[in-house]
Order: C-alpha cells, then structure tokens, then sequence
C-alpha cells in the first residue's frame, strides 16, 4: 500500500497548481476592475448633452450649467493651492466660433483657446455630487456650444470630459443700469430772465400834484400859528388896560 500512494502525489500537487492558476486568472481582472469601478460617473447635466441620435436644443444659453455624478466630488482646492492658479475643478463654456474647444479633452497641448469666449463666470461650486458654474449669458449667439469640465471625485482621482448642446435663438443683450442722472431728471432752474421783474423804485407812481409843495404848506400853517398867537397876546394886553 505504501508503494502505490507516492504516484498520487505528482498528480494532487498537479491538480493544484492548476486549480490555483485558474483562480489567480479569474480573480485578477476583478482585481482591476475594482478601483475602476470606484470612480463615481456622471449622471446627467443641465442643459442635457447632445446625443448621437438626438440632438440636445434649448432656447437660448442659459445662467447656469450644472453635472450630477453618482457620488459626492471633492471639493476645490483654495486658490493658493491650485496648480498655476487653475482650479482642478471647473466647467467651461464655448460657442461654436471656439474652433479649439474640444481640443482640450482630445489633444490638450494643441488647444488655443486664448481668443475664444468662455461664458462661464467665476469658480465652479461643489454640492455633494453636483458641480454648477454660471454663465454670462447675456447677448450670447445661438448655435452650438461645447461645455468643457473637470472634477476631482471622491478617491482623489480626477476626471474630465466635455457634451455639446445647442441654443436656437440668441439671448437678449443685458439692459443697461441706469445712472442716478438718468433716474431722476433735475429740476431746471429757473432762468433770470423768466424771473419776474421787480418793481423800479424809479417806475413806482407819482404823487398827484396837489398845486402846493410841502414846504409852502408848511410855511402858510406856521404864519397862521404865529398870527394866532399876535393876536392872542394882543387881546391879552387890551384886556388888561381896561382892567
């Protein structure tokens, strides 16, 4: 009996080894596909992307530009942190006179993009697992727009990729602010010559000449008083005498 078990032992370690090489084969792209799997992936976006059957047309290019993804992102860094100042996380947006938009998914380093207009304003915001930016889109064309994004998700990884949409009608020029002089018009002042004419001492009427001047007057009403008097003082003498 001990001399038959020792062949079966060639055979077993055989058996092994092959059932283990089968399991190491079958687990190892799993192994792969792990980390991958991770990776959060986007949902929808707002304006909606076209589609290679279905185009995506909205009115007129909207305020804001928002993607959901399955899972929360990551934050942006603070400015002082970014790489050459350029946040990790953005969304930029382009007309379709941006010949080089799509150049920046497809061959970065040959995208010129220094003469395009980029709508999007300001930092992109990161709510969970939605990241939005707004746009600048007063007076902006209709056509095709190419919307350019990045995103660091939740495990550090970054992402990036771009949709087109395209807007039917041009968006209204932006209404200009009115000044405070164009608010409210000032009151016009009044023009000297509308002012009405004061009264000339010179044009004031004169007194009707009654024949006498003052001073004749004066002068018979003082005889008369001076008369009044002679004659009282004289009266007085008389009386006196014959007393």
């Amino acid at each position: 009996m001990e001399h038959d078990s020792h062949p079966r032992r060639p055979r077993l370690v055989r058996s092994l080894s092959i059932a283990a090489l089968a399991v190491a084969a079958f687990a190892a792209p799993l192994a792969v596909a792990a980390p991958a799997a991770a990776h959060s992936e986007l949902i929808s976006t707002t304006p909606e992307g076209d589609l290679p059957d279905q185009p995506s047309v909205v009115d007129v290019l909207p305020d804001e530009v928002s993607l959901t993804f399955s899972d929360d992102l990551t934050p942006p860094l603070p400015e002082e942190q970014q790489a050459n100042g350029e946040s990790t996380t953005q969304i930029r947006v382009f007309d379709e006179t941006c010949t080089d938009a799509g150049l920046l998914i497809a061959d970065p380093g040959n995208a010129d993009t220094r003469d395009c207009t980029n709508y999007a304003t300001g930092e992109a915001q990161v709510d969970g697992p939605t990241v939005s930016t707004a746009l600048d889109a007063a007076g902006a064309p209709a056509g095709q727009y190419t919307v350019v994004w990045q995103v660091v998700y939740a495990d550090g990884h970054a992402g990036s990729q771009m949709f087109t949409f395209s807007a039917e009608s041009a968006a209204p020029a932006a209404t200009p602010t009115a000044t405070p002089s164009e608010t409210a018009e000032p009151t016009p002042s009044a023009d000297p010559s509308d002012a009405p004419a004061q009264a000339d001492p010179s044009d004031a009427a004169e007194p009707v000449d009654s024949g006498m001047s003052t001073p004749v007057i004066l002068s018979i009403v003082g005889g008369v008083i001076v008369v009044a008097i002679l004659i009282f003082i004289i009266t007085m003498i008389v009386r006196s005498r014959r007393s």
